[in-house]
């Protein structure tokens, strides 16, 4: 039916639900209205992601025994002179949703780490559907195109989950457009998007409501980590995301441009992302996150990249 897309489906069956921030720092915030959606249907509902956090520096942040990668981080750390948006989510998931599971941080690191603790945590928090959240659309990319944007974490991700059985497995997309300023081709998107559609990939779309109790709890969360965060860097892809549910359109700037693409999500099958990528195979060993990027420059240099192209619309 078209009122029930595939990933829709898929989550609907789940119990326990892992959402995986792909790029780290603000990435993870595109799970919140999905989120939000399953916690009122009854789903059990857990957070994750690479950061960008010296997560040591916290205070009282300390690893998991289990896996020293892993942090397990809530409403009490999160302060106003220190990044890490994350603790400012936690603290927002307590306050409007009295919800008090911890958010798991991995450290920068190679594929192999990573493959390590996600599995560790997948098995521990025994979900099973896992959904690897990106704030832009770089994680889709097949790796040969003019630009692939910052893929460093967001391609780790992708490998290390890519490795771990689960039942049920998605990468969920938002905010088409965002990207302008890394040079990405969004003609090369839709191309990219187009394959993945021929071969099954494709798991439905949905645009996010500004007005629905999930697109505001979204809007919310991200205002007051804003708020709390003002200091610090913040999201230029989701401050246009922001723009996009408010209506505006067009470019106030040359590497922005908002239109109702930025706040579609797009969903597809992570294995088939994973393993129609040209060179993710060349990941699966790295250690360190220093690892990986020496691996995507050299494989940069061995797949020519494709010339630019543009929607001819």
């Amino acid at each position: 039916m078209i009122l029930e897309q595939p990933a829709c489906v898929t989550l609907a069956k789940a119990r326990k639900v892992l959402f995986v921030g792909a790029g780290g720092g603000y990435d993870i915030f595109g799970a919140v209205p999905l989120a939000i959606e399953l916690l009122d249907a009854g789903k059990a509902v857990h957070f994750a992601g690479v950061t960008f956090t010296s997560v040591s520096l916290l205070p009282v942040a300390s690893a998991s025994a289990d896996h020293p990668q892993l942090y397990p981080i809530g409403p009490g750390h999160a302060v106003h002179d220190r990044y890490c948006p994350e603790a400012w989510l936690a603290r927002w998931l307590e306050r409007e949703r009295a919800y008090r599971e911890p958010l798991w941080l991995l450290k920068k690191c190679g594929v192999r780490p990573a493959t390590a603790a996600y599995e560790w945590l997948i098995r521990s928090l025994e979900a099973d559907a896992v959904v690897l959240v990106d704030g832009g659309i770089d994680v889709l990319l097949k790796g040969n195109e003019t630009s692939i944007g910052t893929p460093v974490e967001d391609l780790c991700s992708l490998a290390a989950l890519s490795s771990i059985p689960a039942p049920h497995r998605l990468v969920a997309c938002l905010g088409f457009g965002t990207e302008l300023r890394d040079g990405i081709r969004h003609a090369q998107v839709l191309e990219r998007i187009a394959e993945l559609t021929r071969i099954g990939a494709q798991r439905g779309t949905a645009m996010l409501d500004a007005a629905s109790p999930a697109g505001t709890a979204y809007r919310e969360a991200l205002e007051f980590t804003f708020a709390n965060q003002a200091g610090q860097k913040l999201s230029h892809v989701h401050s246009t995301i922001l723009a996009s549910l408010r209506g505006e359109f067009g470019g106030a700037e040359a590497d922005i441009w908002v239109s109702p693409l930025t706040s579609l999500y797009w969903f597809f099958d992570l294995a088939e992302v994973a393993r129609t990528h040209v060179f993710l195979p060349h990941l699966r060993e790295t250690e360190s996150i220093f690892d990986a990027t020496a691996v995507i420059r050299e494989c940069r240099k061995a797949v020519p990249a494709r010339p630019p192209t543009d929607i001819p619309l």
